[in-house]
């Protein structure tokens, strides 16, 4: 083996998480090779540290909190902002938006980026230490796999990005050549081949029970059967490049779409994950799968606990406006984006766009109140009841006030609803609030709900997709309509490829897949360039509490722009720069 020629740095705090109170050592922030190979709990400590460097969400841009806190300028929702299912930013959060403009030759404005390769080298480090390690050799397995399992994760999140990427497996020595630094990309094939082969060590000696904010077996399958799928649809649909940088060769698809069905079923036949059912209604269930801690359906999480200070600000900024959290939500959603959701009894979500004509007046309950259960657990819609108060949308009221006509919430309602709440599209993001009305009350910056990596409803998805793809449509149907009878939907009679895409958006919405669903589809195009957006204004009758409404668009300029170079992100001139092998994408 190479030896490692260099110093293993931790900060105590970090020893702090994993016990070292129980280690007989001197008090010291610079450990060598030698100790750290003949102590787990040190190998522990180095783990941690790169679970913690690890960019789990795209939100999170590690060095960038205030401490453990994610700072709210880095608050984002790529799905909200990139591809037409979400908001239009204030002006003020124009900043924001960049991750939909064209990026600059550099690279540097999206939001987007991700290269990981700081992290890696920490992984290949602890591999190298853990293939001399003294002790326990069943723990030996277990956390090169838990290193194997962080790698893969970070390739596959490059991957997704730029295509192929520089596959670095050692650390690389102090005395290495120029050349030998200069690493040049692999194709996009052997960049996914080497995430899944690391899922594969990881799922043969990862455990299979639940360790806190660790990785898993379970883990490990739903990171092979989400990069498989990435790779198949590549295969399937990308055009193919000369160089094998942005692309899969059309034959390997089948393969690849194998590989994700039979790690989704893996999850779905153990039984240690399932779909999370119980929470009284079907809205409250949906909702809990991302509020409630430990749910049965999170099969891996980023951890926050607001007694050790790991916060963030997802909730407090998605607080409607007149709630007492924050200053109200900016995260509006399109009515193209709500007309996805289906009806409760399975008909097409559009059907009442009609009564959108500024003349009809209509009751909440027929349009608004019959959607489909997931709709009205990720957003705020006209008189909900939060805290047992209404949340009001409308942008005026129609007639003289008649306080004997309450909300839906029994409140008297203004004239006019809350600046934030109706100068939008009429609609906010919720996804990340609880509905018991506990974050009415939540301070700055005190969220400390987990964030969910990976979770049973994609691997249903990801099952039925792989399925239809490979020729199974009896077990793609099956797939499908667990997880809308989850949420009380009809099944469906018949799958087809347009069902699955759709029933992805409704189940993941706000989620951080659209986006990469859109990319590697290679429906992106065609769904965000220059796709006018439309919201819709509200107007409450005082004398019943109807409504009549009307879609608007906003100005033209405020489309985006998405062109086919945009698949891909640019490697940029500053990484080329420092590594004057790696080759560009098209386009840039």
């Amino acid at each position: 083996m190479n030896k490692i020629n260099k110093f293993l740095y931790f900060f105590l705090p970090m020893m702090i998480l994993v016990g070292c109170a129980d280690l007989d050592l001197q008090p010291t922030n610079m450990i060598g090779e030698d100790a750290v190979k003949n102590d787990p709990k040190l190998v522990e400590a180095f783990l941690t540290k790169i679970y913690h460097n690890t960019r789990w969400e795209p939100n999170d841009h590690v060095g960038q909190r205030d401490g453990n806190k994610i700072n709210w300028k880095h608050w984002r929702f790529i799905d909200w902002v990139t591809s037409g299912e979400g908001t239009l930013m204030a002006p003020w959060q124009e900043s924001i938006k960049s991750s939909t403009d064209i990026p600059n030759a550099s690279g540097a404005r999206t939001s987007l980026n991700y290269w990981a390769y700081g992290n890696i080298r920490s992984a290949n480090e602890i591999i190298e230490i853990l293939n001399e390690a003294t002790f326990d050799p069943e723990v030996v397995k277990v956390q090169t796999a838990e290193a194997k399992f962080l790698r893969a994760f970070m390739y596959f999140e490059m991957a997704k990005r730029y295509g192929g990427v520089p596959i670095e497996l050692v650390p690389k020595q102090l005395d290495a050549t120029y050349e030998e630094l200069m690493t040049p990309r692999s194709t996009l094939q052997e960049t996914y081949d080497q995430v899944i082969a690391d899922c594969d060590a990881a799922i043969a000696d990862l455990p299979g029970t639940a360790m806190s904010g660790k990785a898993t077996k379970w883990a490990a399958h739903a990171l092979k059967s989400r990069a498989s799928l990435y790779a198949a649809r590549i295969a399937k649909y990308h055009p193919q490049s000369a160089d094998g940088l942005t692309s899969i060769p059309a034959s390997l698809a089948a393969g690849y779409y194998t590989m994700s069905h039979a790690s989704a079923s893996a999850i779905i036949d153990s039984g240690k994950h399932p779909l999370h059912t119980g929470g009284g209604t079907y809205q409250k269930t949906y909702s809990e799968v991302l509020t409630k801690k430990g749910n049965s359906e999170m099969i891996f999480v980023t951890e926050y606990d607001l007694g050790l200070g790991k916060t963030h600000m997802h909730g407090y900024f998605l607080m409607p406006d007149g709630f007492k959290a924050g200053w109200g939500s900016n995260t509006h959603i399109y009515e193209a984006s709500v007309e996805r959701f289906e009806y409760k009894d399975g008909t097409p979500g559009n059907k009442n766009r009609k009564l959108f004509n500024n003349k009809t007046f209509f009751d909440l309950e027929e349009v608004v109140y019959k959607k489909d259960p997931r709709y009205l657990a990720k957003a705020w819609t006209p008189e909900e009841v939060y805290a047992g108060r209404s949340v009001w949308f409308h942008d005026n009221t129609i007639g003289p006030s008649n306080n004997n006509v309450k909300g839906r919430g029994g409140d008297v309602a203004p004239r006019r609803a809350p600046t934030r709440n109706r100068n939008r599209g009429g609609r906010l993001a919720q996804h990340r609030v609880p509905l018991d009305g506990s974050y009415e009350f939540l301070p700055y910056n005190n969220d400390d709900s987990d964030y969910v990596v990976f979770r049973t409803g994609e691997m249903y998805l990801n099952a039925a997709e792989a399925a239809f793809e490979i020729g199974k449509p009896v077990r793609a149907k099956q797939m499908l309509n667990a997880v809308r009878n989850r949420v009380g939907m009809p099944p469906k009679q018949v799958v087809t490829l347009a069902n699955i895409k759709n029933e992805r958006f409704c189940e993941l919405f706000g989620e951080n897949h659209h986006i990469w669903d859109l990319k590697t589809w290679r429906d992106a195009e065609a769904a965000i360039h220059m796709k006018p957006k439309w919201g819709v204004k509200w107007f409450r009758r005082a004398s019943d509490g109807m409504y009549k409404a009307r879609r608007w668009r906003w100005n033209f300029s405020q489309n985006t722009a998405f062109l086919p170079k945009m698949y891909w992100l640019p490697i940029g001139t500053a990484k080329i720069a420092d590594n004057p092998s790696l080759v560009e994408n098209p386009g840039y």
